[in-house]
């Protein structure tokens, strides 16, 4: 820009006389050093925030008894105050009585006496505000003034867009202003267009938002021929689509922008676009993503993002590489703050949290990843729509519901605090999780017609693989880890375990490598239990034992279950059956049979259920064999009342909850 924009033109609104009475009355006849010093200091605080209109101004009726609620309010100097500005609306309501009280305003900031200080300064805050409507009061011509009368009047009365439309200066219809300066004469810039877009943005109205978004950098900012603003247009454009997923379109517009941006030497734009840039994903099969150099201007997000393309397995990197990029990125953000002089933002500073939250999870350390989750849903504001706390919840919830807590899963999901500031894009996102839970919970307890007939017909658009929950799917691939063990226990559920190892190996080996210690110790119980079937039961059982302490505690149940199971037919197997080996596997069957009775896991528990009742028959404990062969039946029986299930009133009430949530949200 050739020049900076003048300041933007000052519009009297009706919020602003009820301010102007309160300061009238309060500082008049300075009868606010007569009232009490706490509240005293609450009106200068109330009326700091609203004429500094950081936020939409409150109604007349809110700002009164919010004036009129401060502490030590009830003193006996303070009553006179509250009556006259609760009243004072009343004696202003005529074009005469308003034209005279504003044409009052200079006592406040002039005194007749130059050696006398007047009751406001006229550069403090308050001082600046009361000479500002005086000018543009003088400026208003005479039907101007009985339309702000109108609009005040109906606005004390609560209608709240009374007053507030925008005026649009034309020199032929508008009759406003009796004296014009040069700012009144052009149409500058204003926010309402963005506010628009953002409202857009935020309902999933993509046409509503781009028409707003070209209509905002349309306007007049400054005298210049070109405004500049155009790269700054594309790259909101691109983050639009690119949010949404839309990479073909963000591509596009990132490639218009960018050259643009050099044209104009934008560096500012032209770096925020190379950012964009490297996190689409490549067209190239096999292609590795580019991660970003460390300079004096980068923005620590964009490190965090390079943390996000090192957890890609299909990378092939190891967890030490993203730890590596969130010790950069904490560096980094002190050094941005001190180059840029910025103002710390709290959702740029948990989210290196909420990141490490992810990585420790996926390094198989539940403890230090919870940790990191409770930081950041301690220190986020609820109700807002920081991606931050989303991405926490979801996957705080999901580790809730693979602990088998699935009421208390979807209870964190559908609280208020965590959808109502929700956009569209991530609404989606919610609903998809919400969703997965109860697939999971479904297809756990054996539910396979359920979730055939109630749950996939329903599913929320997002991304969904049924090799998460079910065999014999065909769909796209897994990560390498997963896809690997996935094709090992559909082989092994077919009894072809053998043709198997050759996935199970390559699980092992890119788990051990990438650090995936989680899915490590999956592998370990799969090939622990391939052994077993092939007569090696001593080398299996030492290979669990080997493990078992990091899987007792319990931070993954159904691991612990499955690593109980296995481990202890390994001890039967390799006891050859005596009762000192039976008895030895006892405790580790109990542990399996609790825990799958805790995921409800039916199929599961059964089977455990009936390898107990064995056990204590060949030891001769009568009791306890008929308690497991009890246990066994009634599971077996729940088992079948449950896949006869293919409706669930439950599952109808949150769906119909996720129709009332969308709706609300795309109705702001």
């Amino acid at each position: 820009m050739d020049e900076a924009p003048p300041p933007s033109d000052h519009v009297l609104r009706p919020h602003h006389i009820t301010l102007l009475t309160i300061l009238m009355m309060a500082f008049k006849d300075l009868e606010i050093k007569k009232f009490p010093a706490p509240y005293s200091l609450h009106i200068h605080r109330v009326l700091l925030n609203e004429i500094s209109e950081v936020a939409q101004p409150l109604p007349h009726e809110e700002l009164i008894a919010s004036i009129s609620s401060g502490p030590n309010s009830d003193a006996p100097e303070c009553l006179e105050f509250k009556m006259a500005i609760k009243s004072i609306h009343d004696d202003i309501l005529t074009i005469d009585k308003m034209g005279n009280f504003l044409g009052n305003l200079p006592c406040l900031f002039l005194t007749k006496n130059p050696e006398e200080n007047p009751r406001l300064l006229r550069r403090s805050i308050f001082g600046y505000f009361c000479r500002r409507c005086y000018v543009s009061f003088v400026k208003l011509s005479f039907p101007a003034l009985g339309k702000l009368c109108n609009d005040y009047k109906s606005w004390c009365a609560g209608n709240l867009s009374a007053g507030y439309e925008i005026f649009q200066k034309d020199e032929l219809t508008c009759d406003l202003l009796i004296y014009k300066t040069q700012a009144d004469n052009r149409n500058w810039a204003k926010p309402h267009t963005f506010e628009a877009w953002e409202r857009g943005l935020s309902i999933g109205d993509e046409n509503i938002a781009v028409e707003n978004l070209r209509r905002f950098f349309d306007q007049h900012f400054h005298e210049s021929n070109d405004s500049g603003l155009r790269p700054q247009a594309l790259l909101s454009l691109v983050r639009m689509h690119y949010i949404q997923g839309e990479y073909a379109a963000a591509a596009q517009f990132l490639t218009e922008a960018i050259d643009i941006a050099r044209v104009t030497n934008d560096r500012v734009i032209l770096h925020h676009c190379t950012s964009i840039l490297h996190r689409l994903p490549s067209n190239v099969p096999g292609q590795k993503p580019i991660l970003q150099e460390i300079q004096f201007d980068l923005h620590p997000l964009e490190v965090l993002a390079d943390a996000r393309k090192l957890l890609d397995e299909e990378n092939d990197q190891p967890l030490n590489a993203a730890f590596i990029k969130i010790v950069q990125a904490v560096s980094l953000y002190d050094n941005w703050l001190d180059i840029q002089l910025a103002i710390p933002a709290e959702d740029q500073q948990w989210a290196q949290h909420a990141v490490q939250s992810i990585l420790w999870k996926e390094a198989g350390c539940h403890k230090l990843a919870e940790l990191e989750e409770d930081i950041v849903m301690a220190f986020t504001e609820p109700g807002s729509e920081s991606s931050n706390k989303l991405s926490v919840v979801l996957n705080k919830s999901y580790k809730k519901a693979r602990q088998g807590n699935y009421d208390e899963a979807l209870a964190l999901l559908v609280d208020p605090s965590v959808w109502r500031g929700l956009i569209i894009h991530d609404y989606a996102t919610w609903a998809h999780q919400i969703w997965h839970i109860l697939t999971l919970r479904a297809t756990r307890r054996g539910q396979s017609r359920l979730c055939r007939e109630l749950l996939i017909p329903r599913r929320p658009h997002g991304p969904s693989n049924p090799k998460e929950y079910l065999f014999d799917v065909e769909w796209d691939r897994l990560s390498n880890i997963r896809e690997s063990l996935y094709q090992m226990l559909q082989l092994k559920q077919h009894d072809q375990a053998a043709l198997g190892i050759d996935h199970l190996l390559k699980a092992l080996w890119h788990s051990e490598f990438l650090c995936r210690y989680d899915l490590y110790r999956s592998c370990i119980i799969v090939l622990a239990d391939v052994g077993l079937e092939f007569g090696m039961s001593k080398r299996s059982k030492q290979i669990l034992e080997e493990i078992m302490p990091q899987v007792i505690n319990g931070d993954e149940l159904e691991q612990r279950a499955v690593a109980c199971f296995t481990l202890g037919r390994c001890i039967i197997v390799a006891s050859h059956s005596n009762p000192v080996g039976l008895q030895e596997a006892i405790p580790y069957l109990s542990i399996a049979e609790s825990d799958f009775r805790t995921l409800e896991m039916y199929p599961s528990l059964r089977d455990v259920q009936y390898l107990l009742s064995v056990v204590y028959h060949n030891l001769g404990m009568k009791n306890e064999r008929q308690d497991a062969a009890t246990r066994h039946s009634t599971t077996e029986e729940h088992l079948h009342q449950l896949e006869a299930i293919v409706s669930d009133d439950q599952i109808l009430e949150i769906f119909e909850l996720l129709t009332t949530v969308g709706a609300a949200l795309a109705s702001r």
